[in-house]
């Protein structure tokens, strides 16, 4: 992908995937620059060539490339922030470009960059002294009004220093994307170090205050889980995903100590490098109105690159919004009531996605995603090998959340999916064919004799939708999701008319035994969400199972 292909030995594609400290001879440049009144200064590139190409055309070229590919799902109501990676672009590119065409074309009169300081500790929040930072792109222009009355207004919050963030490469890592995407911009860069709650409320507030009212975007720079193994990485990290999606600020806090314990010995550093910025934009964005979260894209590096599968990183794209409020629209739009923040920024009205409903596949997609999955159990059980999923149809290239159940001679045999969409359809029947077969914590792994033996279900799951009281519930039609803190357990529809469970029932047992909740608890604090399936198996069709 970089022309410089020598950086990507594996020392240093290690750094990028992640948190590591860049060093660059140019940062020095930056860091050097004479101390002048005013903003005046260029804050010049630290990590050009390093995480992302340092030539102008293999630059653009690679942006423009991840942003064509990304297919993000629409946004409701007015944008309000985004939760995007950081590390080296052949890691979270693919990733970040689903947050970024959000907003491709969008009119944006303040954009505010939160990311986390990797290698200077401070207190407060820091901003920067220049008038603008260079990306092989160009020059990106500092917000120095509005980046001048936060200081003003919080002087004993925020503090000027390009100094101490010479080499960070959290903040600048998002310019040439948001160069491509809306063009004539201006930024204010925030840098944090300090991740208590109190700090991060205090930032937040005056971020609020400061742009209510206002075309603006927040921006909340961030990797997830550092450094497990690819399949610890994503149990992690989907367990992080859910908190930011029910803003829950307790249970981020909470879960990156319960997880640094739990989870030391398998090298998990931490649940997400950005803490700090994302508690922060988290609790700017609900001053500012929003309401609703909804994740984009996920991945991690062992997802991407095969030599991190041991040591991974964690990706996700998230936005935030407003779900009530008027969509921002592309300057040559005019604002109307209706309509979201669609896959190509412009917001107009927009039919519903296919990843709104799941009731759209049709019997040839399931028949043919069913031989996908016993295809890839008998691959991968057989021979180790990763099959990979037919090209050529857009409903197997569309984010799908997918539960694949196994049963031998009636009885479970593995079951394991997502709850929200992190991958193409295509990949994501793949990928829990064979967890649902190997990785299945209840269950020995499949064995190469058995997989004849075995009766293959997929469920293709609608998106989350909150209860308000229990009695709305559909047992047989609905899927429910109980959530509290970090904890989380799920039926498939299907569950409670196999078990000839009445409501109270299951859900009870989905609290006790599924989330590890206490019985009563969807009775009190924790929050229930129902989904819809698509479910079919190999039982519907006689010509899919083939021995």
């Amino acid at each position: 992908m970089f022309r410089n292909a020598v950086l990507y030995s594996c020392a240093v594609a290690l750094l990028c995937v992640g948190c590591g400290r860049p060093v660059a001879e140019r940062a020095q440049a930056a860091e050097s620059q004479d101390a002048t009144s005013g903003h005046v200064r260029v804050r010049l590139p630290a990590v050009a060539g390093l995480f992302y190409p340092d030539d102008p055309q293999e630059l653009r070229q690679t942006v423009t490339r991840c942003l064509d590919r990304a297919a993000p799902p629409p946004v409701s109501g007015r944008l309000l922030a985004l939760v995007v990676p950081h590390a080296g672009y052949q890691f979270s590119a693919p990733v970040a470009a689903f947050a970024y065409k959000l907003i491709s074309g969008l009119r944006l009169d303040h954009v505010v960059v939160v990311g986390p300081s990797h290698a200077s500790a401070f207190s407060g929040a820091l901003l920067t002294e220049s008038a603008a930072w260079r990306t092989p792109l160009g020059d990106a222009p500092v917000d120095t009004q509005l980046s001048d009355g936060l200081a003003a207004a919080a002087p004993e919050l925020f503090r000027r220093s390009d100094a101490l963030q010479a080499r960070e490469h959290s903040i600048e890592v998002q310019l040439p994307f948001l160069q491509v995407v809306l063009g004539d911009f201006k930024f204010v860069p925030v840098l944090l170090n300090d991740f208590s709650e109190e700090n991060c409320r205090a930032v937040a507030s005056a971020l609020a205050k400061a742009l209510k009212g206002r075309r603006a975007l927040l921006v909340a720079s961030t990797d997830l889980a550092h450094y497990p193994d690819r399949d610890l990485c994503r149990r992690v990290d989907l367990c992080t995903l859910g908190l930011i999606e029910r803003m829950d600020i307790a249970g981020l806090y909470a879960w990156e100590e319960e997880a640094t314990k739990k989870y030391a010995a398998r090298d998990v550093s931490c649940t997400m490098c950005g803490l700090g910025p994302v508690v922060t934009v988290l609790l700017a964005a609900k001053e500012l109105g929003a309401d609703t979260v909804l994740r984009l894209k996920y991945a991690n590096s062992g997802d991407l690159v095969a030599f991190t599968a041991d040591r991974s990183v964690g990706y996700g794209a998230v936005a935030v919004s407003d779900g009530k409020g008027k969509p921002l629209l592309p300057d040559s739009a005019e604002e109307s009531e209706t309509g979201g923040n669609g896959p190509a920024g412009g917001g107009a009205k927009m039919e519903e996605a296919p990843l709104g409903s799941a009731d759209n596949l049709s019997d040839e997609q399931k028949k043919t995603l069913l031989k996908l999955a016993r295809k890839a159990i008998q691959a991968w059980v057989g021979e180790g090998r990763r099959v990979k999923p037919p090209e050529g149809d857009p409903a197997f290239c569309e984010p799908r959340a997918v539960f694949v159940t196994l049963k031998s001679h009636g009885r479970l045999r593995g079951c394991i999916g997502c709850l929200e969409p992190e991958a193409p359809l295509g990949e994501a029947v793949v990928e829990y064919a064979i967890s649902a077969a190997v990785r299945d914590p209840r269950f020995p792994p499949v064995s190469p004799q058995e997989v004849k033996e075995l009766d293959i279900h997929i469920s293709v799951l609608s998106p989350l939708r909150p209860v308000n009281k229990p009695e709305d519930i559909v047992l047989g039609k609905h899927g429910i999701v109980v959530a509290q803190g970090f904890r989380r357990g799920v039926f498939l529809p299907e569950v409670a008319v196999e078990q000839g469970w009445d409501l109270p029932t299951t859900l009870s047992i989905l609290c006790q035994e599924k989330a590890g909740l206490p019985s009563d608890a969807w009775k009190r604090d924790a929050k229930l969400y129902v989904f819809t399936t698509q479910s079919f198996g190999e039982e519907d069709f006689a010509d899919t199972r083939k021995h």
